[in-house]
């Protein structure tokens, strides 16, 4: 890794608030609340020329620089209240909607309040397994 961070991703790339394994609420649509788990928090580092995909957009790095990828999983919209929704991670008792989503640290920390903690099991990283290698090839992006 290089210790000089470019100008070319911004600084709010370049941090997150959370930590592998941290359970967060996230308040929905309708009111509802949702249990949220970070996977993952890799380091991703891009030379000058190389090509990034961002929400479906294709950008080329204009210095060597770095950006933070956040691997989270996302609850379904199923608790009325905040409190269920914390006593439900708390309890491991939530339900996942979306295994895998990679995404750039302010869209994966917006919203988002911290409850908990758990370990990560292997069985929750199938999805980010099989994105880790297609994005390493160039094959896949980040929201």
């Amino acid at each position: 890794m290089s210790a000089i961070a470019g100008d070319f991703f911004p600084p709010d790339y370049k941090n997150f608030p959370y930590k592998e394994g941290d359970l967060l609420i996230s308040k929905r649509k309708e009111g509802k609340f949702a249990v949220n788990k970070i996977l993952r928090v890799d380091r991703f580092e891009f030379k000058k020329g190389a090509i990034i995909n961002i929400q479906g957009k294709q950008f080329i790095a204009t210095d060597d620089d770095y950006l933070l990828v956040v691997s989270a999983s996302y609850g379904a919209d199923e608790f009325s209240s905040f409190e269920q929704a914390r006593d439900a991670a708390i309890k491991g008792r939530w339900s996942v909607k979306l295994g895998h989503v990679p995404n750039r640290p302010p869209g994966a920390a917006a919203g988002q309040t911290y409850v908990g903690h758990t370990p990560v099991l292997k069985s929750e990283l199938n999805g980010y397994d099989i994105w880790k290698a297609a994005f390493e090839r160039g094959e896949a992006g980040v929201f």
